[in-house]
Parts: structure tokens; sequence; C-alpha cells
């Protein structure tokens, strides 16, 4: 403690000297100046508490340390994305891997017993009305296809028919274009049709598709497809012509 006294007693004797009033700055060599200097720093290391820290906390981690964390998380990143975009190309491949293709007639896709579905022929249109009632207008800038579907109940009893029920999707499909059949109200719609064929009757059916105008050129080069479930049937239509 008393030499501590006597060092705090040199320095301010050192510093009146130095800042007296009225007076000069003591000048001091170069050499005596360094060794001034010197002494402090060392008094300054001995008695201060934050020697370990310093008066300015200065961080362990270095730019080079920092840049390594930069990069260690870009990388990550990076990962991660891989591994997002494989496993929605394995998601894809196994939805389509689960279902199935096939091809068939009308009456082997729709798949209701004792029915049997003939198609008859198409054509296009800018829309379709069925006598004072019923007048469908296809949308601006669209035109309708028109298919004829022959429902035929082949069995020696009346079968009861729900179309909605079936959950199934009729397509038609031209070029690059293809598009499910409208839902409408038309009492012939094969789509929304629910009622009751007596055995061995039958009746003229229709799906309308919607395409733009001027898409389909030849109604003899549009491919049909019905979709139930996970499987869909692409339609042969010479088979689905014969009875």
């Amino acid at each position: 403690m008393r030499k501590r006294l006597v060092i705090l007693g040199v320095l301010s004797a050192v510093l009146l000297s130095s800042t007296g009033c009225g007076s000069q700055l003591t000048q001091l060599s170069d050499e005596d100046e360094s060794r001034l200097v010197a002494y402090c720093a060392q008094v300054v290391s001995k008695y201060n508490k934050n020697n370990n820290t310093g008066l300015v906390s200065i961080p362990k981690k270095t730019e080079s340390s920092d840049d390594e964390t930069a990069s260690s998380s870009s990388d990550d990143e990076k990962k991660d994305t891989a591994d997002a975009s494989e496993a929605a190309n394995a998601s894809s491949t196994s939805s389509e891997s689960n279902e199935n293709q096939e091809t068939g007639t009308f009456t082997e896709a729709i798949g209701i017993g004792g029915m049997q579905f003939l198609y008859r022929d198409a054509r296009t249109a800018s829309g379709y009305q069925q006598g004072h009632a019923y007048d469908l207008t296809a949308d601006q800038g669209n035109e309708l296809l028109v298919v004829r579907i022959k429902a035929q109940n082949t069995t020696k009893k009346s079968l009861r028919i729900d179309m909605p029920s079936q959950n199934m999707t009729f397509q038609a499909s031209y070029g690059d274009q293809t598009v499910a059949s409208d839902m409408t109200l038309l009492m012939n719609d094969l789509t929304t049709y629910q009622g009751t064929f007596k055995a061995g009757k039958g009746r003229n059916m229709l799906l309308l598709f919607q395409f733009p105008k001027g898409t389909v050129k030849d109604v003899n080069k549009v491919q049909y497809s019905v979709r139930k479930g996970s499987t869909t049937v692409s339609i042969d239509k010479a088979k689905s012509k014969k009875n």
C-alpha cells in the first residue's frame, strides 16, 4: 500500500510540474519521455482490475471465423435446398408411379355394371340449345365441342344411374390443349346425369367441352380420357363405336 502511495505521489508531482498555472510545460528528452510512458503503462497494468479484459471488450471471434460461419451457413442453406428439391422430385415420381395409365372404351372407363356407353360423333359450335328452355353459350373467346354418347342398359332390369357419385372426370385433348368437361343442367349431360334406364333401353347423352376458339380444326383428331380415382383410361374411339 505504501509503495502504491509513493508511486501516485511521484505521478502527481510530474503532472503538477508540467501543468503549473502560467508556467511552460517541462520539456522532456525523447529518452525521458519513453521512460515515463513505459513506467505509467506498467503502473496502470499492475493496478488495473480489468487487466485480463482490458478497457474495451474485444470479441473472441475474428473476421476469419465470421467468414467461416457465414460460409458454413451458406453451405447448409444450399444443402437444405438440394434436399428439398430431391424430396419434391421423389414425391413427383412417386405420384406418377401411383397413377395407372390404361387404354379402353368409354364402357370400360366408366365401369357401371350393365351399362354400355358408345361413342357417336363430335362437332364444334358456339352454343348448344335444348328445346326452348335451355340455351348454353360458350364463354367469350371459346367454342363448344359437343360429343354424343349413346348410353344403353344391356340388362333385363331397370338400372338407376348417378353419375356425380362416380367421381370421374372426362377430358378432351387436342394438340397441347387438354380441358375437362363442363358440368351443366342439361337433362342429357352425361357428367351430371341422375336417372333410371329401363331394361334394354338407351338414350343419347352429351359431353360438352370448351376450347379456345379455332383450336379444334379436326374433331376426328380429338383424344378423350376418363379419370376415375388413381386410374386414367385413354379412350379408343374405334372400339367405343362398336355395339
